[in-house]
This record gives structure tokens, sequence and C-alpha cells, in this order.
């Protein structure tokens, strides 16, 4: 399902000039449904995958084996965390859900996570109940990229340009044409609007465990050896 609406799309190639608007505007119908099609088969996963690191902004529950750190929080992959579901340490260890606390990126619990190998396994939900508006916003434009870059007289071609595979970032986002400067307008509030979003494997530094000469390696969360 596509977190825009074609009103969405077509309202940004009003901006377009010479673009034949007309052709785009049936919602539901013929041409309303090539724009979700664009939408749901290369704008939003290319934002998802591509731009924001294989993030996804659906709703969505997810169980991971993680590996225990020794500390008394664990940092999830998938984000916004928005509710804990179980906890599970060394196969048999449940933790009372009680004992959890939740943070968006994180869960926490007063004792540590014993160190291991994907020891703790989580079941956890994680991402929006809808879309931030700007999220739509960013799909919607690389929508309009698309369109203005493949038909810019208003012509038929999307529904050709879909069903012949994928396509390619130089074929959407080419430098050259007319509508070039709209296009680099676009993708660079597209380019903004995925760094707020798209960091969701940053590695923020090492910082090192006096005790036994470890070091916390964010990228997992955990301590390893230095070396």
């Amino acid at each position: 399902m596509s977190i825009i609406t074609v009103d969405q799309v077509t309202s940004l190639l009003e901006a377009v000039e010479d673009f034949d608007i007309t052709v785009w505007t049936t919602e539901g119908g013929v041409a309303g449904d090539k724009i979700l099609t664009l939408a749901d088969n290369f704008a939003q996963p290319y934002l998802e995958d591509v731009l924001c690191n294989g993030k996804t902004f659906d709703y969505v529950t997810y169980t991971e084996k993680l590996d225990g750190n020794g500390l008394c929080n664990l940092t999830l992959p998938h984000r916004p965390v928005v509710e804990a579901v179980s906890v599970t340490i060394d196969g048999d260890e449940v933790v009372p859900i009680s004992e959890i606390f939740v943070y968006p990126s994180k869960i926490a619990r007063n004792t540590i996570f014993p160190i291991g190998r994907q020891n703790i396994e989580v079941v956890y939900k994680a991402g929006y109940s809808a879309a931030p508006p700007s999220i739509s916003l960013a799909v919607a434009m690389l929508c309009a990229c698309h369109i203005s870059r493949v038909c810019g007289s208003g012509g038929d071609s999307v529904l050709s340009a879909i069903t012949a595979g994928p396509i390619s970032l130089r074929e959407a986002f080419s430098p050259n044409g007319k509508y070039a400067a709209k296009i680099a307008d676009w993708t660079r509030m597209v380019s903004r609007i995925t760094r707020k979003y798209g960091g969701t494997k940053l590695i923020s530094g090492i910082r090192k465990m006096p005790e036994s000469g470890r070091y916390y390696d964010p990228r997992t969360d955990s301590y390893v050896d230095k070396g």
C-alpha cells in the first residue's frame, strides 16, 4: 500500500512548465494506478533500501537474536521502537516485560544483559502507524522526479518504464534535460529529509572498558577484544 496519494504527486508536477497534468489526475483510475505503482515499485523501495539504509517505515513486529553486551541497555536495529513484546535470555530466562524500559532506539533494564553470542532474543514492534509527512513528501518527490524525466511532455511512457524492469538511478535523476533544475530542487529536499531518518546504524565512536581493555563497538552495541 502506497504511503502517498496521487494528489501529492500531481500537485508537485503542476510546477513543471508545459507538463500535461490532466493525464495524471484520475484517482483510482489508470493514471492514478500508474503513479501509485511507481511509488510502490520504485520510489518507496529506493527511499527505504538506498537512501535510508534499509529502514522500513511500516509498523512491523520483529524477532531478533542479539549479542548480550554486559550493559543495561541493548540497541535494536529497527526504529523507532514502539513496544517490547518479549525478552528471553539464553533460551529459557524470560524477562518480565514490566522490567523492560523502551526507548526509540533501544530497550533497557536495571540489570545487565549478560555477554554472549545471540543469547538475547527480543520480540518487539517498531515503525510508524502512519508514515511521517516528510517521508510521504520525499516519496512523492521521487515519483515526480521520475515522471518529469521519462515523460516531461505529458506522454504516456511511465507504465512501460515500470514494467520494463528496475529503474536505474541514471535514468531517474539525469542532470540533463528540460526539467533538470526542478528535479535538482526536489532531490535536494529528498536528501535533507532522508538524512534525518537514514542514520539507523551510525558509528558514533569507540569507548574503552578500562577494567578489561576491551572496546565498545556501537555497530553491534557490544564489547569486543582489542585488535
